[in-house]
């Protein structure tokens, strides 16, 4: 096995922290993606680090090729921290970046609104309960995308003749809770704005314990 990280601390890449909420499932590199992502500091790429993750040393070196094959982490020669604070402070200019409008929010699945930029509080507050009922509506529907046409997705857009999305709803899988992001235009989530936004909420609200053999039956 290929170690890329050597001396480095890491970090989800866009694409590992969108496989990191795409699911609540408890696919070990999954798990192993969720754990770096709710840490205050990058952990550095070491012998205890992995430890501290795994309990099988063969699931490590198994978990560890998958995500550096798919490219889903990043590493860094100096940590890097994440301070969570209020979310209308710190959220607004990073969910801006995700949208080629600059028109972005972030909701609960109950429908309520947490923060955002570009839209109205008006807008914000109907968006957000349509992304709840969008989440009603494909877990009454799973059993068809999911397991017959095999569609892994469970996002939704309202799309032109074209077939490009003037609006999207995608949902964040955080442990136990499910989050919508509201895009207009365009989604951009390519960059490190989105992995700080996994990140922020993980932070907060991801709490798991470390990857074991059990989780890979």
């Amino acid at each position: 096995m290929s170690i890329n990280f050597q001396d480095r601390y890491l970090l989800a890449s866009p694409a590992g922290a969108f496989y990191c909420c795409a699911a609540n499932d408890n696919e070990p590199a999954r798990r192993f993606l969720q754990q770096i992502m709710s840490r205050d500091e990058t952990p550095h790429f070491d012998a205890q680090t992995l430890e501290s993750l795994f309990v099988d040393p063969a699931l490590q070196e198994d978990i560890l090729f998958h995500i550096q094959k798919l490219k889903w982490l990043q590493g860094f020669k100096q940590p890097r921290k994440i301070v969570p604070g209020p979310f209308e402070e710190t959220l607004p200019e990073r969910l801006a970046k995700l949208s080629s409008d600059h028109k972005a929010l972030l909701a609960d699945d109950q429908g309520f609104y947490l923060a955002g930029s570009g839209f109205t509080h008006e807008a914000s507050e109907e968006l957000s309960a349509l992304g709840a009922d969008l989440s009603s509506l494909y877990a009454r529907h799973k059993g068809i995308l999911s397991n017959n046409l095999n569609i892994k997705s469970n996002a939704f857009a309202l799309v032109d003749a074209a077939g490009f999305s003037q609006l999207g709803f995608w949902p964040l899988h955080i442990g136990e809770l499910t989050f919508n992001l509201i895009l207009s235009g365009a989604p951009r989530l390519n960059q490190n704005a989105f992995v700080e936004l996994i990140w922020i909420l993980h932070k907060r609200y991801y709490s798991q314990p470390s990857i074991s053999d059990s989780d890979a039956a």
